[in-house]
């Protein structure tokens, strides 16, 4: 697995059998489904499987562009192997793991995460032909038989992935968002607006303050004011979204806000939430998962950058206004704060700023379709 990788095209007439592995997160599995409609649409007999971690699968689960998703418990299996009561469960699923990726007999695997993590499971899949970008991490590219070179400068995530489309073929790609979805998923979503107590013809507005690194988070008492102005500005319904984990934080916000917000967090699981971000007039977020999925619903979007870089991983099309404080420091993609006075970068975001980019896409009343 340590042969000098090439950069010429895959004989894809030798490929029947594709596994595409890009684990997590949940804004990086969005990123990638553009990826999965060029090549569903340009190879639309061929067996396409995708192996993604828990905490994304169900954006994957009955997708109806993939014949198998492969999902991996990773981040339990991590937690669960040092316990003496879960540890050989734990393990006998990664055993079971390793096995169906080797009887997958997958022809070509294409390593949309370059890391170590995925290396591993490539290295597992035993295929001919193993595809990743330039620049992986983590010597994960000693994974690879082909790397696809990349052209100089920022280049967003689901452009990256739409270089290695067309270098299996699939040019020009498609920029098609796909989701997966169940016949009661608007129902459900409906059902949580009827009891918010949605009026007729109101603007419907999700605040979502939460995100998996500290760094990225603006603050709870600036996402209530700006709630509270939109609120008293166009009488609209103010939602506060999130999973069950961000519930404290949901509920410490609503009771800041007068008058106070639905809270919806911990109310839909990810395919009820996307029903939800079609239905609403705007989202007011920090760079998360829930962000990526309105981005790609064409929903808009206010969204607030400090650690990240929004020409890498920011809202790709749509409707989507950035707001971000240039500073010597960001983006700096740290998890921990390096400097002194702690999230600068995001406190520099002033409320006023927020209202009134918020305002005007309220105003324009546009809204992108990028689904399908």
């Amino acid at each position: 697995m340590t042969a000098p990788f090439s950069h010429d095209p895959v004989p894809m007439e030798q490929v029947q059998r594709i596994l595409i592995i890009k684990p997590s997160s949940l804004g990086d599995v969005v990123h990638a489904l553009p990826f999965l409609s060029s090549l569903r649409q340009r190879y639309p007999d061929r067996h396409i499987a995708w192996l993604v971690e828990e905490e994304a699968a169900e954006l994957l689960l009955g997708h109806p562009l993939l014949d198998r998703v492969i999902v991996s418990g990773r981040r339990r299996w991590g937690r669960e192997v040092r316990s003496p009561s879960c540890g050989s469960a734990a393990l006998r699923e990664m055993a079971t793991l390793i096995a169906e990726l080797r009887q997958g007999r997958y022809d070509l695997v294409v390593d949309l995460q370059g890391l170590l993590k995925s290396a591993l499971m490539v290295i597992c899949a035993r295929a001919r032909f193993r595809v990743g970008l330039a620049g992986s991490r983590e010597g994960s590219g000693r994974a690879l038989t082909h790397v696809v070179p990349l052209p100089p400068g920022p280049l967003h995530a689901v452009d990256r992935y739409l270089e290695v489309a067309r270098f299996l073929g699939a040019d020009p790609p498609s920029k098609a968002f796909m989701f997966p979805s169940r016949p009661d998923d608007g129902a459900r979503a409906e059902a949580l607006l009827a009891e918010a107590e949605v009026r007729p013809n109101a603007s419907v507005i999700a605040l979502n303050p939460q995100a998996r690194w500290s760094t990225k988070l603006w603050g709870e008492e600036q996402f209530a004011r700006v709630g509270e102005a939109l609120a008293r500005r166009y009488g609209a319904r103010i939602l506060v979204i999130g999973s069950s984990a961000d519930l404290p934080v949901a509920r410490r916000l609503a009771r800041r806000m007068n008058p106070a917000p639905f809270v919806a967090a911990g109310r839909t699981d990810l395919k009820v939430l996307i029903a939800l971000l079609k239905r609403i007039n705007l989202l007011v977020t920090v760079d998360s998962g829930p962000m990526h999925l309105a981005a790609a619903l064409g929903t808009p979007l206010v969204a607030l950058f400090g650690p990240t870089d929004p020409r890498l991983i920011g809202p790709y099309g749509g409707d989507g206004v950035v707001l971000r404080v240039p500073l010597p420091c960001s983006p700096c993609s740290k998890r921990r704060c390096q400097i002194e006075e702690d999230r600068l970068c995001m406190h520099s975001i002033s409320v006023e700023q927020v209202t009134e980019a918020a305002s005007v896409l309220l105003a324009t009343g546009a809204r992108t379709q990028q689904t399908q």
